[in-house]
This record gives structure tokens, sequence and C-alpha cells, in this order.
């Protein structure tokens, strides 16, 4: 009948699989409505249980998002690695071509001071100053 190798095997067997699936995941789930609340969007009026809002440090998105280029180029690098034998200078000076404007862009990010974080984020300042009671500052449970 269907060639296992031929699209239209393919093209007919995904699709059943698929409502096939969906089906099976509409028999199983629990359809219970003690959880109406979660149907909703969030927006128009959730009621949580607990306060859902934690404080975080924009820091360590600037440092997520400062991640992806450098990685980025960093990988670019892996194939200068394997072919350095047969590139000779021309290679180098391709390398260096590429690795200049990321070693200047990691500079400037420096001097902006766009990575550089604090070593602690303490919201109560009283416990800043008192630094000879540091069992103060990790049983606080509002530094956090």
């Amino acid at each position: 009948m269907f060639n296992i190798n031929s699209i239209k095997f393919y093209m007919i067997l995904v699709p059943i699989i698929s409502i096939l699936l969906i089906i099976i995941n509409y028999l199983i789930t629990n359809k219970s409505d003690n959880n109406i609340n979660k149907t909703g969007p969030y927006e128009c009026g959730f009621y949580s249980f607990r306060q859902s809002r934690t404080t975080y440090s924009i820091k360590f998105i600037l440092i997520a998002i400062l991640f992806l280029p450098f990685d980025l180029e960093l990988t670019s690098i892996l194939p200068y690695t394997l072919t350095i034998y047969n590139t000779n200078i021309y290679g180098l000076f391709i390398l260096l071509y590429f690795l200049l404007p990321l070693i200047i862009g990691f500079i400037i990010e420096i001097n902006n001071k766009a990575i550089y974080i604090n070593k602690l984020f303490v919201r109560n300042k009283s416990l800043i100053n008192n630094k000879n009671n540091i069992n103060t500052f990790y049983n606080d449970k509002n530094t956090f």
C-alpha cells in the first residue's frame, strides 16, 4: 500500500498520531472544577494563594543576554582551531579581524559596568552596618 520511505506515508501517519494523542489526553485528564480560576488569564483577576512575585536583580538577565553573542562567537572560532595548519598567516588575520569587535565590545561592557554584580543584594540596610553578627544576615527572612 504505502512505501515506508514515501512522504505520503508520513503525511498520513503524523496527523493520525497527533489526533490520537489529543484524544488520549482529553480522556485521561482530570476534569474537576476545584481550580476554576486557573482556566482564566492571570491579568483578569486570578486570585493567588500567596504572593507569587519575587524580586531579582536585572543584572542576571543582562549577563544571560550578554552570554549569547560571546558564546556564538566562541563557537564560530572552533573551525579555525581545526584548520590553523592550513590557513597560515591569512587565517590568523581573519581570526583577529573576527575577534577585534568582540574584544572591543567586551571592554566597553566592563567600562560601563554592564556586567558588574554586587556580592550581596540586601534590602535591610541595618544588616549592612552590623558586620559582626553574620548569623542575623542569614537568619533574617526579609533579606532575600
